[in-house]
Parts: structure tokens; C-alpha cells; sequence
């Protein structure tokens, strides 16, 4: 069973159209936010009861949080789906693309693929570049993204996924196609080029609005050059372990001076 989810919510034409493609191959769970929750990372609701409901839309049936996609994968695994086994946690179609560090970790799509795999669950995250986040957006947006996800899911569930990678990272371009090309990258570290405005409101008082511009310059091999530069689909395959255990070898040199008293 594949568990879907996302951080746009139960009603985005992303989730909609991704649902569609993957049910088509795998007995499918639809457990995703009420409403949006973009940028929320790994948040898990404390303080707070969360609830659920159950929705229909457009030809699917899922179960509606009142919550984090963090919080989804939670409820799905300790509660809503407890002793069944899910084969893959999937999220997505996002609603504009995860590329870079600086999205992968603050990024509510990314953060419920992790999740999972933080748990041992492999798990794939599925964005999708638009033109514009003012633009009206509808199914026909994704459909060739869906076939894309359905066709890199299928493989998974056949094959597994490749030796040691716990999450992939999947990014989309705006024109995509299903003759378009994919490329195996890494991260990029920054996408944007961050800055702060700072405005007075009615009253005097100080304000600011953080944003920022997205670099022109894109580092050979990345995700944000795949998909930015050369309009192809990136697939980032993420290796829990190899964030969570650097050289412990190399840093108990490093630090050694601590424990002997001496200084560096």
C-alpha cells in the first residue's frame, strides 16, 4: 500500500492528479492537510488537538488533517493505518518546485517524504515548477508530471530503491513532457539570494517582509541547474545515514583536544 500526501492540501490539482496516476498501480491511502501548509518543514502538532474528516473530490476519497504533513505521516503510521504495511510514503505533486537545500529542509512536501524515512519508510517527494503562484491552476498542469511520478513509483515498488538511498527528491519542470529527460543530481545549497525589506506600517511602527531573488548561476550537476537551466526532471536520491553519521573517526580527531585539556 502506497500512503500519499502532501502540503497543499486535500483539494491541489497536484494531489488530485498524482492520486489518479498512483492508484492505477498500487492500492493507495489518501491522508493529507486540510488546507495549506507550505513551508511548515517537519512541524508536529503539540498544542493543539488535531482532527480529521473524511472528504471526497474529484473521483478520490481521503482523509482530511487539521495539521502539518509531518503530523499526516504520524497519524498514518501510529494511528490511521497501524498493522498495515506501507510499501512507500509518496508526497506531492507540490505546487512549485523543492529544489536546493534551502527548500528541501524548510519544505512541507519534503519534510513528509522524510518523515517516513526517517522511520523506514522509503519515500519519494514530487514538486513540479509553475510559471507563476498567482496562476490559476488545474489538473492538466500535472498530467504529465503524474505520469512521470506513476512510471518512477512503479519502478520502486518492482526494483526497490537503489542501495543505501532512504528518499528521493523529484522536481519537475514547467514545460514537462513525457519525452522530457531526467537527470540523477545532488543538491544545490542556495536558490535564492535572501534579503530583508523593511516598511512602517499606519502607526509608525517597523515592519519587514523576508523574500528573496532566485539565483541566475547554476552549479554543474544540481538540481536547481536540471530543472532551471535545462528544463529536464531531477531526481535527488537522499541518504539518512549519511546525514545523520559524518566520520565519527575523523571528528573524535577533531575534537580531541577536549578531552585531553590541550588547545588547538
Amino acid at each position: 500500500m502506497l500512503l500519499l500526501t502532501n502540503d497543499d492540501g486535500v483539494y491541489s490539482p497536484g494531489l488530485i492528479s498524482l492520486a489518479k496516476s498512483l492508484s492505477e498501480i498500487s492500492p493507495l491511502r489518501v491522508v493529507a492537510p486540510r488546507g495549506p501548509q507550505s513551508s511548515t518543514g517537519m512541524s508536529i502538532t503539540f498544542h493543539r488537538p488535531v482532527r480529521i474528516n473524511r472528504v471526497k473530490s474529484k473521483g478520490y476519497e481521503a482523509i482530511a488533517v487539521g495539521g502539518t504533513p509531518a503530523d499526516c505521516v504520524f497519524l498514518s503510521v501510529h494511528k490511521l493505518l497501524r498493522g498495515r504495511k506501507i510499501d512507500m510514503i509518496v508526497s506531492g505533486i507540490n505546487i512549485g518546485g523543492n529544489i536546493s537545500m534551502q527548500s528541501f529542509f524548510s519544505s512541507g512536501t519534503v519534510s513528509a517524504a522524510m518523515s517516513g524515512s526517517i522511520i523506514g519508510i522509503k519515500s519519494v517527494a514530487f514538486s513540479k515548477e509553475i510559471r507563476s503562484e498567482d496562476e490559476q491552476l488545474n489538473m492538466s498542469e500535472f498530467r504529465n508530471a503524474a505520469w512521470w511520478a506513476g512510471r518512477i513509483v512503479s519502478l520502486l515498488l518492482n526494483n526497490g530503491f537503489p542501495e543505501e538511498v532512504d528518499l528521493l527528491n523529484v522536481n519537475f519542470p514547467v514545460n514537462t513532457r513525457r519525452n522530457t529527460r531526467i537527470r540523477i543530481t545532488h543538491m544545490a545549497r542556495e536558490m535564492f539570494e535572501d534579503y530583508v525589506v523593511e516598511r512602517k506600517d499606519p502607526r509608525g511602527n517597523t515592519y519587514y517582509w523576508l523574500a528573496g531573488t532566485r539565483k541566475r548561476k547554476f552549479e554543474k550537476d544540481t538540481d536547481l541547474n536540471a530543472v532551471l537551466g535545462r528544463s529536464e526532471i531531477s531526481i535527488t536520491p537522499i541518504s539518512v545515514k549519511s546525514i545523520q553519521h559524518p566520520d565519527i573517526a575523523a571528528m573524535g580527531r577533531f575534537f580531541a583536544p577536549l578531552r585531553t585539556g590541550g588547545h588547538s
